[in-house]
């Protein structure tokens, strides 16, 4: 009968790890593909707005074109001088290619308005052209000089119309896409609620056996650093620099927080460079630094200054998360290595550092940390670099890091280990991380990330 009883618990305990099993795996599954979806919605609205905004920039194009064309044929017209005749030339070359290129962005748009109203004003220019312009540089004084001229003006008019509607249209589209994007984050912040709550349900499970709670434990560290890995190493490799990462959390059961840093290659060779501290620990601001991430990366495809880059996040931060405590600080540079410049703005980031030589000095913050008002604003600053530099970028688990005593390491100390540090990037930081676990005892009291450029410049 002792045995029998022992063969039931066996059995009952095989059943139960089954289906502990079979739950973690579920939740396994779930946390994969919040994760996936994650990435894959924030990518196609970011392609979607980036597309919406270089529509607008090829139909301003195209009006400045044909401005230039009707403004040189008036001119040519009023003073018989042919140097007015040079945007019609060139225009010639310029605007079917630039409709060209509107109507490949418009196909990719699947806007059937767009791409009607492209054919009316290809049809347009191609009349104005053939029945004004040309007749009238051959014969600018006949007897139906005027009376071209006049179907000139109606047929600019009729493509003006076309032009102001493809605007609203575009304006639209944009708004919707803002709108679907911020439906899509707040998607994901409850998918990612609801996964944690989904981890706390097994967790407490778990407790009443010691093997099966390290199980749970180990699995979920797996979860988490899978994450963390798809948020901090897809990083772009830019012309004429070298970079270094190291990310390390203070929560010692979730190897994830709201560090983040990012690489970003843009357009002309020039990256986007980004640290940002979200506040909070573990997956919850995890899930937030998906959002600064991709945001950023949005912004920055279609807006060169980091400052206004700042001052829109922050407007669209406020707008989305709901948390009124919850903020962000954050270094946003673009960064040229060739051409040996760093333009950056800093919402309360002072853990930005440039070591030139032997010497090193403190890159200045810029403006207030964003999530606090949507009415603050931010300067930019241009930093020329030079082959040989390193860009330190670094949380507050760089300069908060505590010695035995309680004192911090501090922006001083932090310049101090970067004057001794390796020229390599990646030598650089894992020498500065491995400063910080000896001085803190191997115990962190926050997250750190540090992004360390190395400048090679043109050669």
């Amino acid at each position: 009968m002792l045995e029998s009883n022992r063969t039931d618990i066996r059995r009952a305990n095989v059943r139960g790890a089954l289906w502990l099993g079979g739950l973690l795996a579920a939740v396994l599954a779930i946390a994969f593909w919040i994760s996936l979806r994650l990435y894959t919605q924030l990518d196609a609205a970011a392609t979607v707005q980036h597309d919406l905004v270089l529509a607008q920039q090829q139909l301003d194009d195209l009006v400045r074109v044909q401005l230039d064309q009707e403004t040189g044929l008036r001119g040519f017209l009023s003073t018989n001088q042919t140097l007015f005749l040079e945007p019609y030339r060139t225009g010639n070359d310029e605007y079917p290619r630039d409709l060209a290129a509107f109507g490949a962005t418009a196909q990719r748009l699947g806007s059937t308005q767009m791409r009607a109203a492209l054919v009316e004003m290809r049809a347009l220019h191609d009349q104005w052209d053939r029945q004004v312009a040309r007749p009238l540089l051959l014969h600018p004084h006949s007897k139906n000089a005027l009376t071209r001229q006049t179907l000139g003006k109606v047929l600019i008019d009729q493509m003006r119309g076309d032009t102001s509607r493809l605007h609203t249209l575009l304006e639209q589209r944009l708004l919707g896409a803002q709108a679907e994007l911020k439906r899509r984050i707040d998607e994901a912040l409850v998918s990612g609620l609801v996964s944690i709550v989904i981890f706390g349900g097994v967790c407490i499970l778990f407790v009443t056996s010691r093997s099966q709670l390290l199980a749970v434990i180990d699995r979920e560290r797996a979860i988490v650093d899978t994450l963390q890995g798809a948020f901090q190493t897809d990083l772009d490799v830019l012309p004429g620099a070298r970079i270094g990462t190291a990310y390390l959390s203070a929560d010692r059961d979730a190897a994830v927080g709201g560090d983040l840093y990012d690489v970003r290659r843009l357009t002309g060779g020039r990256g986007l460079v980004l640290v940002a501290d979200v506040s909070g620990k573990g997956i919850g601001a995890a899930v937030n630094t998906a959002f600064v991430k991709y945001s950023m990366r949005t912004l920055a495809r279609s807006q060169d200054d980091p400052a206004e880059i700042l001052s829109v996040f922050n407007r669209m931060f406020l707008e989305t998360i709901a948390d009124p405590n919850l903020f962000v600080v954050a270094f946003v540079g673009v960064l040229d290595a060739v051409r040996g410049t760093l333009t950056y703005a800093s919402a309360g980031h002072s853990g930005a550092y440039l070591r030139r030589g032997g010497e090193a000095e403190q890159l200045s913050v810029t403006g207030p940390i964003l999530g606090l008002d949507p009415s603050f604003g931010y300067d930019k600053v241009t930093v020329p670099l030079a082959r040989g530099d390193l860009v330190l970028l670094a949380t507050d688990g760089l300069t908060e890091a505590r010695d035995g005593d309680g004192t911090l390491l501090d922006d001083e100390g932090a310049m101090a280990l970067l004057r001794g540090a390796s020229r390599d990037p990646q030598a650089c930081a894992d020498e500065l991380v491995a400063a910080v676990r000896r001085r803190s005892g191997g115990i962190l009291r926050d997250d750190l990330a540090l992004l360390v450029i190395a400048i090679d410049g043109g050669a």
